[in-house]
């Protein structure tokens, strides 16, 4: 492994960075670097005089804002393009989960302690690689379902709603809406997302056959 003490100048964002970070969760990490300083170096490797980061380019950004001058890196040396997609992809890999509970005995003792809005735990559901391409890549057989459905232009009058769904409850679910889209007549209407007419159609008959609460 090579660890290297670097100026902070030297280093530049990579410009293919799939990653991105909301403003409140932006000031988030920063509020951890105060707090607990920067304890992991960074991945980047040597290009044009200086280094490119491939592994850590929120936290650059972060350290950046914050004036930090001197960083420490690691140092790789891809050879291909591919392989700095390689390493970029490990370096966010969820190899791991959190066990609900556990995380919650671990944390409880100490929340007069810890910040507890400083801190979000990723509980959901990761995805393949393979599953990513199969619906939002340029060929993709479900890319506009994937993306929204959403019509150029206004966005108005269509909302989009997102549900966490438990894995066991993913199979039924899929059943319903292959179901709906079956047997459900969408002639004439103006959204054209075959998922949504779905979720509507199923909604709609569970409501006349039961009513209104």
């Amino acid at each position: 492994m090579n660890i290297q003490k670097v100026p902070i100048s030297k280093l530049q964002l990579w410009n293919k960075n799939p990653r991105n970070i909301k403003t409140k969760d932006f000031e988030r990490l920063k509020r951890q670097i105060l707090e607990l300083g920067v304890y992991k170096p960074m991945i980047a490797y040597a290009e044009n005089g200086g280094y490119t980061v491939i592994g850590g380019n929120m936290r650059l950004r972060a350290l950046k804002d914050l004036g930090i001058q001197e960083v420490e890196i690691s140092v790789v040396t891809p050879k291909t393009e591919a392989e700095k997609i390689k390493i970029a992809l490990s370096d966010n890999d969820r190899a791991g989960e959190y066990e609900e509970d556990k995380l919650a005995e671990l944390v409880y003792p100490f929340i007069e302690e810890i910040n507890l809005e400083d801190y979000k735990v990723d509980l959901g559901k990761g995805y393949d690689l393979s599953e990513v391409i199969e619906f939002f890549g340029p060929d993709g057989k479900d890319f506009e379902d994937a993306m929204g459905g959403l019509p150029d232009g206004d966005r108005a009058p269509f909302q989009q709603i997102t549900f966490t769904l438990h894995d066991d409850q993913v199979e039924q679910v899929k059943q319903a809406m292959n179901i709906a889209l079956k047997i459900g007549n969408f002639e004439g209407l103006e959204n054209q997302n075959k998922n949504g007419n779905s979720i509507a159609f199923i909604c709609e008959t569970f409501v006349t056959e039961h009513g209104q609460s």
